[in-house]
């Protein structure tokens, strides 16, 4: 049956398309761009002032604690107290140095604020005892940082660290304390504002749950966030959140972070508006449906009657009570195509069955042949032996054991060993046919010999090194080399004769002819590893060999099954 083609207006994906576009297509549009048009600009708007007034609040805040700790520094590096002994030679002795220790000790007791406080010597080398007992706040500035202050002169450096004993960071101001007469560097002190001092100067919105603010450091490396585990970590903006940043001080940055959902919610009016649309909406989508149940659903429901009948056996075409042009008519137009398909299908197989029981039956017949063969072989073997004909006996015997391999069931695989013993087979039978001497010597690696390989892959390579090769060589001297060796998962056979070679333009030809040589020739073998294994595998001539003919065998391992 011949399907007629469909005409605009009684497409069905049409009347489809106009159902839903003025059911759902239509009103969801247009309740999502009134949404997005009110929320967008109310949502952004304040989004962004909250959190820039945040950021900058926050900023104050740190930057006065900041500043708090500069300023008790000075109060420090001003004591002449503190000049004074540190100005005094190194210790020489473990006396000396005790009282250096007690003297330092009653002057950061007397001059200490509010954060923690430690004075570092500038020649911190002969003060060994001294540094072993402030060893303990894990931070010793280096001696490059320690000239990095000296040469600051009036300021400081904020510097910030892992406090291993805490698992928490840790800011420390490094100033330099320097002689008021001479204004040479005398050591440096170093205040410690742990890093819970800073967060309690941040102020969060409460409304918000996952507000964050941390502090980066030039590389955008974070130094300071709500989770310490995160320290050292590269910050990087996720695309779901508002982010705002601005500078804290030369070395670091202030950013706060809020998800968008957070800064979204629910909007009364807009939810009052979605109601009325989506209860409008499922109003006209009720109204079509009845139309597309009783034109789409009804005619599908029985034609779908009609194929659990076909399932069971009963191949008849569909009618339906009136003709349509839509795609519902195309598909009961397609259905009984299919049923006239599958009756033809079904006598083919039938034909086929019978053909193929045919051709089973002259299988079985021909299967006589071989077996006939083989018993005329044998009495071609015994008549021989009876006339005291040796040579014909032993070459009618290897032509039966030549026959027996290459037929062997239809059974393409087979073992080294018994490839090897084909191959030598075809070799005695060629000194006997044509009386001519010729040595064969064969290496081949004990461990390999049960492998399977497939059948009929030595013989055509060594009738080429005959009927190529030894046969243009004076009686003799003629040589045919067969090694047969494991490299890693492949097996490797290399076939060799001394004879004048294969030229190019032989090769060529006998690769590239589309008939097979010799009856099973470079070609087919070649062909047959490939197909068996893929393009790694099959035959490979040196063409550059300098002297013979040298053929080698990829195959892989395949393990006596």
């Amino acid at each position: 049956m011949k399907i007629k083609k469909v005409r605009i207006k009684d497409n069905l994906f049409n009347k489809m398309f106009v159902f839903i576009a003025l059911s759902i297509i239509i009103p969801l549009a247009l309740l999502g761009y009134l949404s997005y048009d009110r929320s967008k600009s109310q949502l952004e708007t304040v989004t962004s002032q909250l959190l820039q007034d945040n950021i900058e609040l926050n900023k104050k805040q740190v930057n006065r604690l900041l500043k708090d700790a500069e300023i008790e520094s000075e109060k420090m590096v001003t004591s002449i107290q503190l000049q004074k002994l540190l100005q005094t030679n190194p210790p020489t002795s473990f006396e000396e140095e005790k009282v250096f220790i007690n003297r330092i000790s009653q002057l950061i007791a007397q001059l200490k604020g509010t954060y923690g406080v430690y004075v570092f010597p500038k020649q911190m080398k002969y003060y060994p005892n001294y540094l072993e007992l402030i060893n303990g706040n894990d931070f010793k500035p280096s001696t490059e940082l320690m000239l990095k202050v000296f040469e600051l002169k009036e300021k400081g450096i904020w510097y910030h660290y892992w406090d291993e004993s805490s698992k928490k960071p840790v800011f420390a101001y490094i100033r330099a304390v320097r002689s008021s007469y001479y204004y040479e560097p005398l050591g440096v002190i170093v205040l410690k504002i742990p890093d819970s001092l800073v967060r309690e100067e941040l102020s969060f919105p409460s409304s918000f749950t996952n507000y964050n603010t941390m502090i980066v450091d030039q590389d955008n490396n974070i130094i300071s966030d709500a989770d310490s585990s995160l320290y050292h970590e590269k910050f990087v903006p996720e695309e779901d959140w508002n982010i705002a940043e601005t500078q804290l001080n030369e070395q670091w940055k202030l950013i706060t972070a809020l998800p968008n959902k957070e800064v979204t919610g629910n909007i009364e009016q807009i939810k009052n508006f979605t109601l009325w649309i989506v209860v409008i909406s499922i109003f006209i989508v009720s109204i079509y449906l009845v139309f597309i149940v009783r034109n789409f659903t009804l005619p599908i429901k029985s034609l779908v009657s009609h194929m659990e009948k076909v399932r069971i056996g009963v191949l008849k075409h569909f009618r339906m009570e009136r003709s349509r042009k839509d795609e519902i008519g195309q598909l009961v137009g397609g259905f009984n195509q299919m049923i006239t398909g599958m009756s033809e299908l079904i006598e083919q197989t039938k034909k086929m069955e019978s053909d193929k029981r045919n051709f089973e039956l002259q299988t079985l017949n021909h299967q006589i042949n071989p077996h006939f063969f083989y018993n005329t072989l044998d009495a071609i073997k015994w008549r021989a032996e009876k006339v005291d004909e040796k040579n014909i006996a032993l070459m009618v015997t290897k032509l039966a054991n030549l026959l027996r391999f290459s037929l062997n069931n239809n059974n393409e695989w087979t073992t080294i060993e018994r490839e090897l013993e084909h191959a030598k087979n075809y070799l005695d039978i060629e000194k006997l046919r044509s009386n001519r001497l010729f040595k064969v010597f064969v290496q081949v690696d004990p461990t390999i010999l049960k492998f399977n390989v497939i059948k009929l892959i030595l013989q055509p390579i060594v009738e080429n090194c005959i009927k190529h090769g030894i046969s243009n060589l004076p009686e003799g001297k003629g040589k045919i080399l067969l090694t047969a060796k494991r490299i890693e998962q492949d097996i490797i056979f290399i076939i060799e004769d001394n004879g004048p070679g294969l030229t190019s333009n032989k090769l060529d030809k006998e690769k590239n002819s589309s008939h097979v040589h010799h009856g099973i020739g470079l070609k087919n073998v070649h062909k047959r590893l490939q197909i068996h294994f893929g393009t790694d595998y099959g035959i490979k001539v040196e063409e550059d060999h300098h002297q013979g003919f040298r053929v080698i065998i990829r195959h892989p391992v395949r393990e006596e099954q």
